[in-house]
């Protein structure tokens, strides 16, 4: 009877992949509401709040999922070890395993002694290793195969967030067991010449930055390789790739090295206590620089569905004023904007840029893009979609504007900017629901393409 049951689901969808890639969407979808409960900045980011380990989790459940549907949608893009089954599969379940490992066990890890909780999302953490693994080794070789710059910005972005994941497999051990094996953890950091504590702090800092700047790697050069297929593309989006890759070695080296060792990234424009860091400096200028060039390239090229690629580029850029550019200038005015030191004068408006720096630029607008890149991929057809992207692209432009208004206009509690935010949150969400309505009405059929880009992978016209 099961067995019929997703014979049926699967014919209803067109096929395996779209039924779990849609399946993995609402689940994530329904996380992303849970989310607002405890990672809104209004009511949990007060100046004094250090990291949350319950809100840190249920956010780990909930970004689990996310790379796990990236990656199988970018094996599905580029085609990337498509003459292995093997490897299509270990990606198409391993990213069913863990988004649903990842989520519950989010929902209900809210101390390091929920024991039965906090395994179930290791048990995800080692879907998401294989999946990772075999993306990274997947996307190597169609590179290879291939030579495009798109599949080479990938594979970076790949193999990026896999030795992030193996930096926050080191982290998670000395969460769970502190020094323990003394003679491995503080054999280490003393060959390390650091504490194991710094050690873990190193590992946790690393992790969390390498995962995020290559899970930005990987949406956009799998957004690019889509749209252009075949295509070289314009001249600026294949310098922003280009310069994007560059970036994605740059960090990983960075990220690597300051994770296992006490040698850190230097502070640059250093003054009065005040500067920024080496590796914002590296990640901003040149991947996040590249990725935004890469997207504007691509909005540039006469292609259709100019609102899914000119979305891209609109969401890219918001992330580049946000975090680099916002950043710096916060980074540079420590004196002003000093989150956890309720002296300085701006300390709130630096804790609500903490959520906007994080939450919605680095977490929620990659989301925002592996979206449009579903749209594209399994809902060409459907009416719903050019409204599904009008709204959260919309909603995104209002939320970061609402961000930018709490931070430099009006910094009181629930004032102007507190519902400008929310007018953003709430078209994010009705943009959610058409996008997940117009896949799940929309049955995938090649036949129907409303744009046609001969795809390197599928060597057929591609839906889009």
């Amino acid at each position: 009877m099961f067995r019929l049951k997703m014979a049926g689901l699967v014919k209803r969808f067109g096929s395996t992949e779209k039924l779990v890639v849609v399946a993995v969407l609402v689940w994530l979808g329904l996380l992303t509401l849970g989310s607002t409960l405890v990672a809104l900045p209004f009511f949990d980011q007060a100046p004094t709040a250090g990291p949350n380990w319950s809100n840190t989790m249920y956010l780990h459940g909930l970004l689990i999922g996310m790379v796990g549907l990236l990656g199988l949608i970018s094996m599905d893009v580029f085609q990337a070890g498509h003459r292995s089954p093997l490897m299509h599969n270990l990606v198409l379940w391993g990213t069913l395993g863990a988004a649903l490992f990842s989520g519950v066990g989010g929902i209900f890890d809210h101390a390091v002694t929920d024991t039965v909780f906090l395994w179930m999302q290791i048990i995800s953490f080692f879907f998401l290793d294989e999946i990772l693994l075999t993306l990274s080794i997947a996307l190597l070789l169609r590179a290879a195969e291939t030579r495009r710059l798109a599949a080479w910005a990938a594979s970076f972005g790949a193999i990026g967030g896999f030795l992030a994941a193996v930096m926050g497999h080191a982290a998670g051990w000395t969460l769970e067991f502190g020094d323990w094996p003394k003679i491995f953890v503080n054999g280490y950091a003393a060959l390390a010449g650091e504490s194991w504590q710094t050690l873990q702090t190193n590992l946790i800092s690393g992790h969390a930055h390498l995962m995020v700047l290559s899970v930005i790697a990987l949406v956009v050069a799998s957004i690019t390789a889509y749209f252009t297929g075949e295509g070289n593309g314009t001249r600026l989006m294949r310098f922003g790739l280009w310069w994007m890759a560059a970036g994605s070695l740059a960090v990983i080296v960075i990220y690597l090295v300051a994770g296992f060792s006490q040698v850190q990234p230097p502070v640059w424009f250093a003054h009065s206590g005040s500067g920024i860091p080496g590796d914002d400096l590296t990640s901003g200028l040149t991947l996040m620089l590249g990725a935004v060039l890469a997207l504007i390239g691509l909005g540039l090229d006469r292609l259709p569905n100019a609102t899914a690629r000119w979305g891209a580029a609109i969401l890219s850029v918001l992330t580049l004023i946000t975090v680099p550019v916002v950043g710096y200038y916060i980074e540079l005015n420590e004196n002003l904007f000093n989150h956890g030191v309720p002296g300085a004068s701006r300390s709130a408006s630096d804790a609500i840029f903490s959520w906007f720096h994080q939450d919605f630029a680095l977490f929620m607008i990659p989301g925002l893009l592996l979206l449009i890149l579903v749209l594209q991929r399994f809902a060409a057809a459907s009416t719903k979609r050019p409204h599904a992207l009008r709204l959260l692209i919309s909603g995104s432009v209002i939320l970061f504007f609402g961000g930018m208004l709490y931070v430099f206009v009006f910094p009181q509690d629930f004032g102007a900017a507190f519902y400008v935010s929310l007018v953003g949150l709430a078209t994010l969400l009705a943009g959610l629901v058409t996008a997940i309505w117009a896949l799940v009405t929309t049955q995938e059929n090649a036949d129907t393409v409303t744009q046609v880009n001969p795809s390197p992978v599928h060597g057929k016209v591609k839906v889009s």
